[in-house]
């Protein structure tokens, strides 16, 4: 049976890139009125050089040159070059206002151009319109096609081959894990070492844990009336580091980065990790004969309680002091366009159109938006990067032995108090 439903719960998650591996480039950000300077994260260059030759193709007079950019340094580079004047014309931006180079974090300053009155705007999807502005103006583009679930992103065959299933509560979670050791598997890979990794744990349990029984939480937080260490949050954070103690994870994760962690599931050391579904590309790439299922993370007893993280990925902004803002307007319309976002949808995410269609991928996650159990990625509203850093360096310190979950949970909550006043 296909299942579609228009994607009606979204969110963003900070500092993470849909693809992750190459190198970075330091090409000028100088422009001639023909030329568009565009930044982005590392990754999925066949797709972009097609994307860049088609843009090209329909704008005679205009031609992209691309910045790569690898994820971790995303934000400190692109935050360098912001506020030095020497940023590219076009810029990966995150929704929300989570990490540094959030759309809202971003707009305050002053970096971004508005948007809103681009041909484009008025025709996205009204999910879509607080995720990507600010004071009410629209300040980015991103793709529901590009949308990403969170949970588990499972080896189809080396399930099989150890006769597991993937688990649908979390004491079945805790038994996979202990099976998953018995057959000579790491349940989940884990690149812990690779800092943003980190906080994906986390925001797969905590649908489940803090959303699906209080969905308001994040504006109760905003209006000081909720904190995380007294909340469903620590439930998620603890059983994170239960995972980790009762050997769900590589026991080198702190050690192991994400290109590590995607090798791991590709060739089956591992039967899955937590991860976006749109990470099963690098996954793929590695080895092209993967089948991979994805599915939730359950975090309770009950399986009837389990929601999903879904929400929207990168997306594009153009620089306020663009040196060919014509061509970058251009450039990020082009990618709205119906074409564009043909050439840039991701199989392991959404349709173009938004529409989840059901596949064999993806046929454990359907019934979770065809019923309105998915729950937008919490940082979306968070109103200072601060809190995710201490997200993402607490992570670290909890695997490690040295914090506990309430302590990295009061140190976020302690930036996200002091960024109120």
């Amino acid at each position: 049976m296909r299942h579609k439903k228009v994607l009606t719960a979204i969110g963003a998650i900070a500092a993470v890139g849909i693809a992750l591996t190459g190198c970075s480039s330091n090409a000028p950000a100088a422009s001639s009125n023909g030329t568009v300077t565009v930044a982005r994260l590392s990754g999925s260059d066949e797709k972009w050089k097609a994307i860049a030759d088609k843009f090209h193709e329909l704008n005679p007079g205009q031609t992209v040159e691309y910045t790569i950019i690898p994820t971790d340094s995303y934000n400190q580079q692109m935050g360098t070059r912001l506020s030095a004047g020497t940023a590219t014309d076009v810029l990966n931006v995150f929704p929300g206002s989570g990490n540094a180079t959030a759309v809202r974090t971003l707009a305050k300053n002053g970096y971004l151009a508005d948007l809103s009155g681009e041909s484009w705007a008025s025709s996205q999807p009204e999910s879509t319109t607080s995720p990507t502005s600010y004071e009410g103006k629209r300040y980015m583009f991103t793709d529901v096609a590009t949308a990403n679930t969170l949970g588990g992103v499972y080896n189809s065959k080396a399930l099989q081959d150890a006769g597991l299933k993937i688990p649908t509560t979390y004491p079945e979670v805790l038994t996979f894990c202990a099976d998953a050791q018995k057959a000579g598997k790491v349940a989940y890979a884990l690149g812990a070492q690779t800092q943003w990794v980190t906080q994906l744990v986390t925001y797969a349990l905590v649908p489940t844990d803090m959303y699906s029984k209080t969905p308001d939480f994040n504006q109760k937080q905003l209006n000081k009336e909720v904190t995380f260490q007294d909340s469903g949050w620590k439930d998620a954070m603890t059983k994170y580091k239960e995972m980790f103690d009762k050997g769900c994870f590589n026991k080198d994760a702190l050690g192991t980065s994400v290109d590590n962690q995607t090798a791991m599931v590709a060739d089956g050391r591992a039967l899955g990790a937590i991860q976006l579904s749109t990470m099963a590309n690098s996954m793929t790439k590695a080895n092209p004969a993967l089948k991979v299922t994805l599915a939730p993370l359950p975090a309770t007893d009950n399986a009837s309680d389990t929601r999903l993280g879904f929400g929207l990925g990168v997306g594009w902004g153009v620089n306020a002091k663009a040196k060919n803002a014509d061509g970058a307007k251009k450039f990020v319309a082009f990618l709205a366009s119906k074409d564009g976002s043909a050439m840039n949808a991701d199989k392991f995410g959404v349709a173009p159109t938004g529409v989840v269609e059901a596949n064999d991928i993806n046929k454990l996650e359907v019934p979770f938006v065809k019923d309105n159990k998915t729950v937008p990625f919490p940082d979306v509203d968070w109103p200072s990067p601060q809190v995710q850093n201490l997200h993402l360096t607490g992570i670290q310190e909890m695997l490690g032995g040295t914090k506990s979950p309430a302590d990295v949970l009061t140190a976020m909550q302690e930036a996200f108090t002091g960024a109120l006043k």
